[in-house]
């Protein structure tokens, strides 16, 4: 495949007197749904980290905008992008790790993280509604809108066993595997089954608005100005299109982590989980005229897998309200086996919007996608590669050690040159 220069897209050029004001300075010193029966407890059972809170002033902040500017070649404007994370949000998996990174991200005045919308997927509605709304709660950051969208797809709910039949073989996980055990979105904190104590429910609700309400307000209020990141299946967004035929081209642009590019599928044996989720979502958002489409098919995820060298990243760089909670909560993990590897695919599609030049090689394409519940290879991309009407980039490389420097360097309030590099710590002594 023919390497390309990606094109330097988010946003326009630093303000100049921001940049006068630069100076460097020293930085502050994928889990599933846990099945634990519901006793109806309404408080947090985690405690949440109050005490010694790490809090940095606004100099502090223009100082990491400076760095990751300087360093990562990323452009800073006045007005913050707005940026909205569609996610079938569960409890520290790598939709989370998405989360915390556009929480950075708008903590140190990147980006205007203006609202989480909740579908269905890895869980049902109410669980990754609650698993939002308590996770901001602790990352301290419980002013960002979480709304609630549904578990039903588009052409409603599939009878699994049925279409394995036609499929060939389901690899059986996520919501709509679980419908005997349903959880209305409604009952966010009373998940009978999928209740965790460790984590306890949410001090927080969310908004009144549905999801697909939401975001067919924000993006008819700021026209061409509101990136959606879709790290789910994208029900509530494809609702919003058929709503509205003017939605898809008054969004500045949408980033989707799913699908395959090639023959193997990851969930079924041509479709990713996503895509298998809801098929028609996916076929009504890739033809809906949205000004640019830009996808992560799974082939490129295990470029950047998480590993024990992030999290020695994370202790070594600096202190953070997240960067603390992903090393207290899962870096043992990663301590206890140095050599384990997991996927955090979510977090791609956050990473490149924040950091274009991460991405090493792409490809313009022409995508639709097979949503025939009868054809074995429902859930299938279709690509033309040779059609002259693209409509999708599709992300094929990422520089790994760029990528993991960026995310740990956000992460952890970094505004100086800090000792030692994933590629370090990856090859070992």
């Amino acid at each position: 495949m023919k390497k390309q220069k990606m094109p330097f897209f988010l946003l326009v050029p630093f303000l100049l007197i921001f940049l006068a004001g630069c100076s460097n300075q020293g930085n502050h010193s994928n889990t599933e749904i846990l099945d634990n029966p519901n006793n109806r407890e309404t408080a947090a059972e985690s405690s949440d980290p109050s005490e010694d809170v790490i809090k940095f002033t606004e100099e502090e902040d223009n100082a990491s905008l400076c760095y990751l500017s300087q360093t990562y070649g990323i452009s800073i404007s006045e007005e913050k992008p707005k940026v909205v994370l569609d996610t079938d949000m569960t409890f520290l998996g790598d939709d989370a790790f998405c989360l915390s990174i556009l929480v950075q991200a708008d903590n140190i005045g990147l980006i205007d993280l203006v609202g989480v919308t909740v579908t269905g997927g890895n869980s049902f509605v109410s669980v990754g509604t609650n698993a939002a709304l308590r996770q901001l709660e602790l990352w301290g950051r419980s002013d960002i809108p979480v709304y609630m969208g549904t578990d039903e797809p588009i052409n409603g709910f599939r009878n699994l066993e049925d279409q394995r039949q036609v499929v060939g073989s389901i690899d059986n996980w996520g919501a709509m595997a679980d419908l005997d055990n349903y959880v209305e979105p409604q009952n966010y904190h009373d998940l009978g089954r999928y209740y965790e104590r460790r984590w306890g429910y949410s001090q927080t609700i969310p908004q009144e608005a549905p999801a697909v309400e939401f975001l067919l307000d924000i993006v008819s209020n700021n026209k061409n100005e509101v990136t959606i990141i879709s790290v789910g299946s994208p029900i509530s967004i494809a609702l919003a299109c058929q709503q509205d035929a003017a939605f898809a081209q008054n969004v500045s642009e949408i980033i989707y982590l799913g699908g395959i590019m090639g023959e193997e599928g990851t969930y079924t044996p041509y479709a990713d989980f996503n895509c298998f989720y809801d098929a028609t979502a996916y076929k009504v958002c890739l033809n809906a005229g949205f000004p640019k489409q830009t996808m992560i098919p799974h082939e490129v995820v295990d470029d950047v897998e998480i590993d024990k060298a992030v999290y020695d990243l994370l202790e070594e760089k600096g202190t953070t309200r997240i960067s603390r909670f992903w090393v207290e909560n899962q870096g043992g993990l990663y301590r206890r086996d140095t050599n384990r590897r997991d996927s955090c695919a979510d977090a791609i599609a956050a990473t490149i919007y924040l950091m274009p030049s991460v991405v090493d090689q792409y490809q313009n394409s022409y995508a639709d996608i097979n949503d025939d519940i009868t054809s074995a290879e429902y859930g299938k991309l279709i690509l033309d590669h040779s059609d002259s009407n693209h409509n999708i980039l599709l992300i094929t490389e990422l520089d790994t050690n760029q990528y993991w420097e960026f995310i740990t360097d956000l992460l952890c309030h970094v505004s100086d040159t800090s000792n030692g590099t994933y590629e370090e710590l990856e090859s070992g002594p």
